[in-house]
């Protein structure tokens, strides 16, 4: 599971090897648009492609969504107890594509 809901159903912890699990699935698909965009001989920027993509995901909106559906709760974005460190992960990520 991405994440852990704690026992009083109020915060989220970001589970680390599931979260770069998930960037690695969305890396995957950026680098078949890139290898698309390649072969037809298009100009593009890696980091765009990938700041466009990671923006359009919200990959922490769709969590807490997830979790709320889910579990019947109403988390915010503040409930996500390693938010800081979760969005170092997503930094690292996305600097894979700043060359």
């Amino acid at each position: 599971m991405i994440a852990t809901l704690n026992k009083s159903k109020t915060a989220l912890t970001i589970n680390r090897q599931e979260f770069k699990l998930a960037l690695a699935k969305i890396g995957e698909g950026i680098e078949k648009q890139i290898a698309s965009l390649k072969k037809a001989k298009q100009s593009y920027d890696a980091a765009d492609i990938a700041r466009e993509v990671i923006s359009e995901v919200n990959i922490f909106e769709a969590i807490i969504e997830g979790f709320n559906e889910a579990e019947g709760t109403n988390l915010k974005l503040t409930d996500i107890t390693n938010l800081d460190l979760a969005q170092g992960w997503l930094d690292e990520f996305l600097e894979k594509y700043s060359v």
